[in-house]
């Protein structure tokens, strides 16, 4: 594992014939002078030129969706660790609403907090594909790709149309599949999966409907090397406090160096922004004692221009702990209270899809895992953490629930969500 490795396998849709199926709901000398400056000041001067291109028309709809969804997901899980990709379940949704039509189309689109007075149909969809293909770059110093497989039933005929517009916007791949065959069915799609998320996945489906029409695999896959690692020998066990009651103890990583800060004592957290080479942070926001709730409510009314304002470049001693956790969520209940009713239902029109039958998604599955740790491509190169400095700099500990979200900078993209209330779960 190298600096943070997270991937979802993102989405699972099995549409079936609705005849079939009920509704399912280290050292600071490491820095270099104004490196984050120059970042800040480049990405200040791209800012206009680059708001045109077509995944940058689409970021901040998916920044809105995905602190909806977040907020949602925290509502109906509010004692466990979250982790999913917004972007890869938006992705997903917005490649089904190809073949929705009238109010399941409506629904989808207005879900994923588009406007459709601001932004056409036509620029949603061009901003979807050139943001896969961004995400896929093979000379980034990162790994991060994403991408959607169709398996189809060998009993039924998806639309020509659909599969090409699949295929030109999505980047999506088709499969033949046998469903009436189960089991070689859920090995076809399980291998698929394993192989596009680097083996980190192997058993997405626990099975597979035989009366299913197709199967939609949406997965995105992150593994990246922190600019400036941490030193593996400055790690120590420290105390987490989960809650009032409850201390645990977790191995706490700890660097001295300049990160970009920000202090938003009026707002009731501290952020952090912790670079990855390749144009890509994990943004931490730690909130204040006792207020995890009253952030996660609050985050979708801080603007971006409130949180840019906030970061200045600062000389910190930051310790944050290492952790693995994986989140399943089923996304039929998430995303019902989002708006997104009509296509789970036997009410839904997917006919762009097939004209065969009438079609409505019968499961929306969402796995994800986050692992953070020291290690990174100049992990070897790490020294030791300076602290024999005449005056000591602030001291920045995630040793209480914390939220963390993983932003893509080139498509101002957050490519992962996650809260730790417990490294240790």
């Amino acid at each position: 594992m190298k600096g943070f490795l997270c991937f979802g396998v993102a989405l699972l849709f099995a549409l079936a014939f609705s005849a079939h199926h009920d509704d399912d709901t280290n050292d600071h000398h490491e820095h270099k002078d104004g490196h984050h400056k120059k970042g800040e000041n480049t990405s200040k001067e791209n800012h206009h030129q680059n708001e045109s291109l077509p995944s940058h028309k689409i970021a901040k709809y998916n920044c809105k969706f995905a602190f909806d969804l977040y907020r949602q997901v925290a509502l109906d899980h509010p004692s466990e660790n979250i982790v999913f990709s917004p972007v890869s379940i938006s992705t997903a949704f917005a490649f089904l609403s190809l073949g929705a039509k009238a109010q399941t189309y409506k629904q989808i689109i207005e879900a994923l907090s588009f406007n459709t007075s601001e932004i056409s149909e036509q620029e949603i969809h061009e901003g979807f594909g050139h943001l896969l293909h961004l995400l896929n770059d093979v000379d980034r110093e990162l790994q991060l790709s994403g991408g959607n497989a169709l398996f189809i039933s060998k009993e039924h005929k998806i639309l020509q149309t659909f599969l090409e517009e699949a295929k030109t916007r999505y980047h999506s791949e088709a499969f033949s599949t046998d469903f009436k065959n189960t089991e070689e069915a859920k090995k076809q799609i399980n291998s698929y999966v394993e192989n596009n998320t680097q083996g980190k996945i192997a058993d997405l489906l626990d099975s597979v409907d035989q009366d299913a029409v197709f199967v939609l695999i949406n997965y995105i896959y992150f593994q990246g090397s922190w600019e400036h690692s941490f030193n593996v020998n400055n790690t120590r066990e420290k105390d987490f406090y989960v809650d009032k009651d409850t201390v645990v103890k977790v191995p706490m990583m700890s660097r001295q160096g300049e990160y970009l800060v920000g202090f938003a004592p009026e707002l009731g957290f501290t952020l952090v922004d912790v670079p990855y080479k390749g144009n890509t942070s994990a943004i931490f926001i730690l909130p204040d004692e006792g207020k995890l709730h009253d952030v996660e409510k609050s985050l979708q009314n801080v603007s971006v221009h409130t949180i840019a304002n906030l970061m200045k470049q600062r000389e910190i001693l930051l310790s944050i702990p290492k952790f693995s956790i994986t989140a399943e969520l089923d996304l039929v209940k998430e995303l019902q209270a989002l708006g997104i009713t009509e296509v789970f239902s036997d009410h839904a029109d997917l006919s762009g899809i097939t004209e065969e039958s009438k079609l409505k998604v019968s499961k929306a599955v969402h796995k994800a895992e986050l692992n953070m740790d020291e290690k990174g491509t100049e992990a070897a190169a790490a020294t030791s953490i300076g602290i024999t400095k005449y005056s000591l700099p602030q001291h920045i500990k995630m040793n209480r629930p914390f939220i963390v979200t993983i932003l893509n900078k080139d498509t101002n993209t957050e490519t992962f969500i996650g809260r730790v209330l417990n490294p240790n779960k």
